[in-house]
């Protein structure tokens, strides 16, 4: 399959042409293929799904059994931390992937 059904494929599957032109982009710059990109976006974005489940679950944890200051504490982290999740790792591409690898 060539780089032009590829495309085509994922403009059938959801992506946009901004996130192909994305893709391609890191594609060039990283010498990897589109597989191997598609299926390395899908594993960050399981990834840090995984980490904010649990970071949520350590939130509903502290809002329970812990005091004020430490609910305060945990909450400013949260608005910090979440983020930088979001910036590192492109999740609204990485959920693309995630989906078209699925349907694959």
């Amino acid at each position: 399959m060539n780089i032009f059904e590829i495309e085509q494929r994922l403009a059938e599957n959801g992506f946009r042409a901004e996130d192909i032109a994305a893709l391609r982009m890191q594609a060039e710059k990283s010498g990897s293929t589109y597989p191997a990109l598609l299926k390395e976006l899908s594993i960050r974005f399981v990834a840090a799904l995984i980490l904010v489940i649990i970071l949520s679950i350590v939130w509903v944890y502290t809002f329970i059994y812990k005091d004020n200051i430490a609910i305060a504490s945990y909450s400013i982290t949260m608005l910090i931390i979440a983020p930088i999740f979001y910036i590192f790792t492109p999740m609204k591409l990485g959920y693309k992937a995630f989906r078209y690898s699925r349907k694959k």
